[in-house]
């Protein structure tokens, strides 16, 4: 079934929080277990499932997985999600082969196991836009640098890191997953125009060696790029905070998804009454449109109150459209 037929079949508006690492935090793991060992992280994502009740299935969330196949060392601390590390220089990075990320094939199992074991909502995956992947390669800074120059080295580095995306995207979409969402953190910080050069072809590319469906996340302010998202082909796109959702109904059309768009970091300080008021003035703006998702605008920290999580999704499902 179609993400877009899947939402609609639920009669309500659908939940989909970005929900993975409180769950690690409920089993007493940490992220480094979870990320490093297949059946652990499935049990969190099958444990989010069931304690909470989100209308999808996923596996936390990690940017660092495509960008370790160019040598950058990722950081594991705690129960936050990894951040990178050691980075090869541009020069490194633009020459060197693409191979697999040494950690795909452990995430790749995980969401085998993960279709295989959570059953009664379509169970997706993360991977990450290239654009991204480059930032977190040879540093963000180095990047909008090169882009913006028109570098030939920063150029054949996304080249490269497309091909690596596509490798991983295509695995996952055998391993059984029903959707991937592509998260591009990085592409929110250039224009319209560079976006249209530098991400929205490649993201194209890869959407068009899967099968399954794909969702464009771009945190941050990403408002500026909603038609180009579009654009991309992809089956919907997630949106921040920053971008009012009636806003970015008035780009798409009604064949498409838009998930979105409630503050995680709100997630942590609201009381369950105050988050159940806010979600339904969020949903109200858009009340009528059936392709809309409420998600948040990017993960839920790892320290959030369960109670809260349990009062998003419950506002959520509780809103007719």
């Amino acid at each position: 079934m179609e993400l877009l037929d899947y939402f609609e079949s639920l009669g309500r508006t659908g939940a989909a929080p970005i929900l993975g690492y409180p769950g690690a935090r409920a089993l007493g793991l940490s992220a480094m277990e979870c990320l490093l060992n297949p059946e652990l992280h499935a049990k969190v994502a099958r444990h989010n499932v069931e304690k909470f009740g989100p209308d999808v299935a996923l596996p936390l969330l990690d940017l660092t997985v495509e960008a370790e196949a160019f040598g950058a060392k990722p950081i594991f601390e705690g129960a936050e999600a990894p951040s990178i590390g050691a980075t090869p220089s541009l020069e490194e990075a633009a020459e060197a082969p693409v191979l697999e990320p040494p950690r795909a094939r452990s995430m790749v199992e995980a969401a085998r196991t993960m279709s295989e074991r959570i059953k009664g909502v379509p169970n997706g995956f993360f991977v990450t836009g290239p654009f991204t992947v480059a930032g977190q390669v040879i540093g963000i800074e180095n990047l909008l640098k090169g882009a913006f120059k028109g570098e030939q080295k920063v150029l054949k580095l996304l080249d490269s890191c497309t091909e690596v995306v596509t490798g991983y995207s295509k695995a996952l979409d055998a391993a059984g997953v029903d959707f991937l969402v592509m998260a591009d953190p990085s592409s929110s910080l250039i224009s319209p125009a560079l976006f249209e050069r530098l991400s929205k072809p490649r993201i194209s590319k890869i959407r068009s060696a899967v099968s399954s469906g794909v969702v464009l996340h771009i945190c941050g302010r990403s408002g500026h790029l909603v038609k180009q998202m579009v654009e991309t082909g992809v089956a919907g796109i997630s949106l921040d905070e920053n971008v009012k959702l009636a806003d970015a109904l008035a780009s798409v059309p009604s064949s498409f998804l838009v998930f979105g768009n409630y503050s995680p970091t709100n997630l942590l300080f609201e009381t369950p009454l105050q988050i159940a008021s806010n979600v339904r003035m969020m949903l109200e703006q858009v009340k009528g449109s059936k392709n809309v998702v409420g998600s948040t605008g990017c993960d839920i920290p790892p320290s959030a109150p369960f109670e809260n999580i349990e009062a998003f999704i419950r506002a959520v499902k509780s809103f007719r459209i």
